[in-house]
């Protein structure tokens, strides 16, 4: 798996990962992976994923060669994209949805932390948006992360910037499907 950690704090917001591919028993470091990045930019937005491989390519490819419009300012429009989405993977992409039996609807199978000057958002497979206030985290490492960035966030002297790092760096320390290079990107809020 990997991590993926989102932090807003005073007018900034930063995106951070790992850069570790997994398959099984099999692990491709930034030095054998050109495309080892765990996030992407799509217009002012950067979008995170966690899970298959695939999904960041599939849903990067899908959303710079659509001719629909997204919108990712605001949970409403974030989630109008995302039905968007939805229907564009099944039709042109092959997306196989999954239904569980106490599932309300079908899963598009992303697992994303989102990105830009309007905030930070968590989108769930079954397309499920929380707009955070403070930081979140995906991955095998979310565990380790999440506690580090919740011990590191209170004390003035640590920026946003730094939050997501101490997530990255606690994640690729004790989670064995993580590992550096970190890559990491700011944004200033609106």
């Amino acid at each position: 798996m990997s991590i993926v950690v989102v932090v807003k704090k005073g007018k900034n917001v930063v995106i951070a990962s790992d850069t570790l591919t997994s398959a099984g028993f099999i692990k491709f470091s930034e030095k054998y992976k050109s495309n080892s990045k765990k996030f992407f930019q799509y217009e002012q937005n950067f979008i995170g994923s966690v899970g298959d491989a695939m999904s960041k390519i599939m849903l990067s490819h899908a959303l710079e060669n659509s001719d629909e419009e997204f919108d990712f300012n605001g949970i409403k429009n974030v989630y109008g994209s995302m039905l968007k989405i939805h229907k564009l993977l099944k039709k042109e992409y092959f997306l196989v949805p999954t239904r569980k039996v106490d599932q309300t609807v079908e899963a598009t199978k992303l697992n994303l932390l989102l990105a830009n000057s309007s905030g930070i958002y968590k989108i769930s497979s079954d397309r499920h948006i929380s707009e955070l206030t403070r930081f979140w985290a995906i991955g095998s490492g979310m565990n380790f992360a999440l506690g580090a960035m919740h011990h590191a966030y209170d004390k003035k002297k640590y920026s946003a910037k730094d939050i997501a790092r101490i997530g990255v760096e606690s994640a690729c320390e004790f989670d064995k499907s993580c590992a550096m290079p970190m890559d990491l990107q700011k944004i200033r809020l609106k």
